[in-house]
């Protein structure tokens, strides 16, 4: 039983050791000023240990030190996803709409409403008190029984919670439309055709919300209102996780 539990510590401290030397490689790299290491290192920390806010916000950071501005605007954004309060995402996002010219539509109230959970938090919260609400009401129906009075506050109480968390719903619904331009030079166009009448150039790393797909192109609206279509391998929504793709060099049609 000795000789188990030893062998457990090891392996538990060989891990929580490994996991120092890849971040500290990384911030190391960073510091340095080696900023594709140091997104490589991260990169592989990711893969191997998960993403989180905070991986992402730092990869954003060297990324953006790299002249990747869609990347890092599409790392930000994700990390913002899985923490709202992320201090570091938020304030690369800022410096990259002041010093580096990145439009970003600005949140609807019911996007706000949902960054103070987050959307996956509002989920869970809305779940579990429609079920507490629905079960509440069925279950003194079933026993042929009227309901107490504590079960009448809860199903008051449950029901007021699953009305308050549809507005983080909904805001979670729009910023899930939101998508970061991963190209240079995109033509925002008149019509989903590569002879559409172009608009107005969009720079990498502008954020634009989605409307609908069509034939290879999605239908945008960029930050300051314009109504367009870009190529859907030009833009990459930060909604669904992960690392960004490999978008800066598509294969020409």
């Amino acid at each position: 039983m000795r000789i188990l539990a030893s062998l457990l510590l090891c392996w538990v401290t060989s891990l929580a050791a490994a996991e120092d030397r890849a971040i500290s490689a990384a911030e190391t790299a960073y510091a340095k000023g080696d900023y594709a290491t140091a997104v490589e290192k991260w990169s592989e920390e990711a893969l191997k240990e998960g993403v989180t806010a905070g991986r992402l916000s730092a990869l954003g950071n060297a990324e953006w030190r790299l002249g990747r501005k869609g990347r890092a605007m599409v790392c930000w954004e994700r990390a913002l996803l899985l923490d709202p309060r992320n201090a570091v995402a938020t304030a690369g996002i800022r410096h990259a709409q002041s010093a580096g010219g990145v439009e970003r539509p600005a949140l609807t109230w019911a996007e706000d409403y949902a960054g103070f959970l987050g959307a996956n938090a509002w989920l869970v919260i809305a779940t579990a008190a429609f079920w507490v609400a629905l079960l509440g009401l069925l279950i003194p129906r079933l026993r042929r029984r009227a309901p107490s009075a504590w079960q009448e506050k809860m199903v008051v109480a449950a029901a007021t919670v699953f009305l308050l968390s549809l507005p983080g719903l909904w805001g979670g619904h729009l910023y899930a439309r939101r998508a970061v331009v991963r190209q240079s030079e995109v033509s925002l166009r008149l019509t989903p055709t590569a002879r559409g009448e172009a608009i107005v150039g969009i720079a990498e790393g502008d954020v634009v919300r989605t409307d609908r797909p069509f034939n290879g192109y999605v239908r945008v609206t960029t930050a300051d209102g314009k109504h367009g279509w870009l190529q859907a391998r030009e833009i990459e929504a930060p909604w669904g996780g992960g690392l960004p793709a490999n978008l800066d060099n598509p294969p020409t049609p």
